[in-house]
C-alpha cells in the first residue's frame, strides 16, 4: 500500500512539473499569413509629398544577441524587432520611425509579453479621422550564427494595436501582415531568412501605427548570435489623403 502511494504521488508530481515545464515553453503554431488591408493604391499626383518619408542612405545591420530571459531551459524564445529607418525628409509630430532598429525580447515564454518601453507605435496620428495611405518596402536578410539554433518563424505586421502574434481577435486592427512562406525564403542550412515584402494600400483609418517584425527561434543553449540586414532600398511613407467631395 505504501508503495502504491509513493508511485501515486510521484507519477501526480510528474505531471505537476510536465505542466509547469510545458507552460514556461511557447509554442504558437503559425504557419503561411498574408493579410493586405484598405484601398488601392495611391496614385501620387506630380509635386504630392508623403507627410512621413522614412529611409537608408546604406544598408543597416543589427547585430546582436538573443537570449532566454532568466531561464537557459531548452526551447523556444520570441522577440520583436522594432523597424525604424535612419533617416526622414521631414520632422513630423507623433512620428517615431526615426533611428536605429532595436531588438526587443519578451519577458515570457508563452504569452509574449514586453516592456511598455518597447510597445511605442511608429506614428500616433492628431487627429483620428484622418485617411492615410502607406506605401512600405522591407527588405534584407535574417541570419543566425550558430547551428544550435534555428528559426521557427517570421512575420512583419502593420496595425494599429500592438499584437505580438498573427491576428484572431483583432483581425480588423491589422492593415498588413506577412509570415511563413508569404514573408521571405528560408534556407535552413544557412539558418537564414531572406525578404522583400511591400505594401501599398490607401483609405486607413487609424489613431496609432505599429510596424514591427516578430521572430520566433528554437535553440539549444541559452544565447545566439543574430544579425538583421536591412537594405537601403526599404522604406515607409505616409500620405494624408484629401477629402473628396
Amino acid at each position: 500500500m505504501v508503495m502504491k502511494k509513493m508511485i501515486g504521488m510521484a507519477v501526480l508530481l510528474l505531471c505537476f512539473c510536465g505542466c509547469t515545464k510545458d507552460n514556461d515553453a511557447i509554442y504558437y503554431p503559425v504557419g503561411d499569413v498574408e493579410i493586405e488591408r484598405g484601398g488601392p493604391a495611391l496614385i501620387v499626383e506630380e509635386g504630392q509629398v508623403p507627410i512621413i518619408r522614412s529611409y537608408n542612405n546604406e544598408d543597416y545591420v543589427l547585430d546582436t544577441v538573443a537570449q532566454y530571459p532568466n531561464n537557459p531551459t531548452l526551447g523556444k524564445l520570441t522577440f520583436m524587432i522594432d523597424l525604424k529607418n535612419q533617416l526622414a525628409d521631414e520632422e513630423v509630430s507623433g512620428f517615431n520611425g526615426v533611428g536605429k532598429s532595436k531588438l526587443n525580447m519578451s519577458l515570457g515564454y508563452k504569452n509574449g509579453n514586453y516592456l511598455e518601453k518597447s510597445q511605442v507605435p511608429i506614428y500616433t496620428s492628431p487627429d483620428v479621422t484622418t485617411r492615410y495611405a502607406v506605401k512600405l518596402r522591407l527588405k534584407g536578410e535574417l541570419t543566425l550564427s550558430g547551428d544550435e539554433w534555428m528559426i521557427d518563424y517570421v512575420y512583419a505586421q502593420l496595425a494599429s494595436l500592438f499584437q505580438p502574434y498573427p491576428p484572431s481577435s483583432f483581425f480588423a486592427e491589422v492593415f498588413m501582415c506577412k509570415g511563413g512562406m508569404k514573408f521571405g525564403t528560408f534556407d535552413s542550412f544557412r539558418r537564414t531568412c531572406t525578404f522583400d515584402i511591400s505594401y501599398d494600400r490607401s483609405d486607413l483609418s487609424f489613431s496609432q501605427l505599429y510596424f514591427n517584425m516578430f521572430v520566433n527561434l528554437a535553440g539549444q543553449k541559452r544565447e545566439n548570435r543574430i544579425r538583421l540586414r536591412i537594405d537601403k532600398e526599404s522604406f515607409l511613407e505616409i500620405y494624408e489623403q484629401e477629402e473628396t467631395v
